[in-house]
């Protein structure tokens, strides 16, 4: 058994407004085995409290200690790599949220050194033109994640990737990408939480994101059907870029061995 399972939100955990069958008591059940669960989500629209609290309304168990968002990332890269710079934000509250309680200095203007850009549902033209001018003027440019779309109960939504390719495509720059796949968020949990590549297992449902930051970090890797890809795709892929599970839901990780 892993000692920490790394778990996708959206289309793992639950999709649109509902919990996946099983996902409540499969968490429960490891960690009363004393595995270590964390939340591991390219979502950027809430904070980790915010975040925690909406996993609680599944009935599924989450603090903000377990919460690893591209909001948080994002907020927790610029601290430390940007100190003392001002930040735009295209997105909604999560990352402004994090920004703020790290004593970053958010600016509603060009002004800004770093430009940080997730999904924001109420997106006007005027945040896409400050955005892209502050690049211009020289500001670096953060993307919370590339993700293309999301799931919801009905089908997909656009995600914050399509407002990234926007601003990207303006600027003719491309952004330092914050979530999956990139595999700073599970490097983050190796660092704080000090475990060993060996020692997690991420369970997600998209290949091009929780499966590649896996491989790309070296942990074991297990596609739920629940989500985006299929089993199809997956078996499709070259040896090494498979999953190395494919369950038809979180609740089959209790079967791993």
């Amino acid at each position: 058994m892993f000692k920490a399972v790394l778990l996708d939100l959206d289309g793992t955990v639950y999709k649109g407004k509902s919990a996946i069958e099983g996902a409540k008591e499969t968490i429960e059940t490891l960690r009363a085995n004393g595995v270590k669960i964390f939340y591991v989500t390219n979502a950027s629209t809430n904070s980790r409290e915010n975040r925690a609290g909406i996993i609680k309304k599944f009935g599924i168990g989450a603090e903000k200690e377990e919460i690893y968002s591209s909001a948080y990332a994002s907020a927790k890269h610029v601290k430390d790599s940007y100190p003392g710079k001002s930040v735009f934000v295209v997105c909604e509250g999560g990352i402004q949220d994090e920004m703020r309680k790290m004593g970053i200095k958010v600016v509603e203007d060009t002004s800004a050194d770093i430009v940080v850009v997730g999904l924001d549902r109420k997106l006007s033209y005027e945040k896409l033109s400050i955005a892209f001018r502050a690049i211009l003027n020289g500001a670096v440019f953060i993307a919370t994640n590339e993700d293309a779309t999301y799931p919801v109960e009905d089908g997909f939504m656009p995600g914050a990737g399509a407002l990234v390719a926007f601003i990207s495509k303006a600027t003719g720059k491309k952004p330092l990408v914050m979530g999956k796949p990139n595999t700073y968020l599970i490097e983050l949990i190796m660092k704080e939480r000090e475990f060993k590549r060996e020692e997690m297992l991420i369970v997600g449902d998209r290949l091009e994101t929780d499966i590649l930051a896996g491989k790309r970090a070296g942990v074991k890797t297990a596609l739920v059907l629940t989500g985006v890809a299929t089993k199809e795709e997956a078996e499709k892929l070259e040896k090494e870029k498979r999953p190395d599970y494919i369950m038809e839901s979180v609740k089959d990780i209790l079967t791993l061995p």
